[in-house]
């Protein structure tokens, strides 16, 4: 079975040679995506759950790819591709070229049939349902839906104005963030606030209960022109400076309105995450 603690020594000493790598969300975006879809379940759903993957939470199982990604990368070759779907920033949304099928918006579709599929595996439908966790949440983060041949916003260095106390002491010293982890991490922890995760999650179940159909509704590629056109219109297309094709070489400061708007932009990526997991395992686990 794919178990995460046979391999807690390994990735730790990992962890300390390889450089840094932002990945989408982050921990705390990954567990509140998970916690919200956990809050949307039914019961039939919640018993198919806990027989493939026993006390995980879905909280638990959403982490499970980025702490495991040095293994994966030997296990199952290219799926360090399959958190992203690599669409220009200055392109229209819509089907890119996916070598290999490598790439988020395929790697869903690959497992969510495996999920479905009753009579596979059972350790084959937990990989499954790890990586559909994981990777709906990842698809919802606006930077794993744009490039502009920057690796989605990772050579992009901003930093802060009027910094905030959460970011007073990195800044301080001049050291810039990624654009792209900026969206991973610190936007994420400017959402949240003081609340905690669980707090964030049910908030955002009750702010959307009677929006849940339309949310839900679309498919893996309408979910990822969502954060495409997030990222070219505000991500990307908000940054001083910003022009398609031209790099931007210096640290650029972003501006109060979009350290602002950011954070509103990603309380709703979340809950649109959370949502649209719930509804993709009530299909896949729950139904007879």
């Amino acid at each position: 079975m794919w178990l995460r603690r046979g391999w807690t020594a390994l990735l730790v000493a990992a962890a300390a040679w390889a450089p840094v790598t932002a990945y989408a969300w982050g921990a705390q975006g990954h567990r509140i995506v998970g916690s919200i879809a956990e809050d949307l379940l039914d019961p039939p759903t919640r018993a198919a759950l806990h027989d493939l993957a026993g006390q995980e939470s879905l909280a638990d199982l959403a982490t499970w790819m980025d702490e495991e990604r040095p293994r994966l990368s030997h296990s199952l070759p290219g799926s360090a591709r399959w958190h992203y779907d690599d669409i220009p920033v200055c392109q229209a949304s819509g089907a890119q070229p996916c070598l290999r099928g490598d790439c988020a918006s395929k790697a869903l579709e690959r497992y969510r049939a495996i999920l479905a599929h009753r009579t596979a595996d059972p350790e084959q439908r937990l990989l499954a349902l790890r990586i559909l966790v994981h990777v709906v949440g990842d698809i919802h983060q606006p930077m794993h839906a744009a490039d502009d041949e920057d690796r989605g916003g990772n050579e992009v260095e901003v930093l802060f104005s009027a910094t905030p106390r959460s970011h007073r002491r990195s800044h301080a010293h001049g050291h810039a963030h990624s654009l792209h982890s900026v969206w991973d991490v610190d936007f994420v922890r400017d959402a949240v606030g003081g609340e905690s995760e669980k707090e964030f999650a049910a908030d955002r179940v009750a702010e959307h209960a009677r929006d849940l159909k339309r949310i839900e509704a679309g498919t893996f590629t309408t979910w990822i022109g969502e954060s495409h056109a997030i990222a070219r219109d505000f991500a990307y297309g908000q940054l001083p400076g910003f022009a398609c094709g031209q790099r931007l070489n210096d640290p650029v400061m972003l501006s109060s309105r979009y350290r602002n708007e950011a954070p509103r932009i990603v309380t709703e990526r979340l809950a649109d995450a959370g949502i649209r997991l719930a509804a993709i395992l009530r299909a896949t686990l729950g139904r007879p």
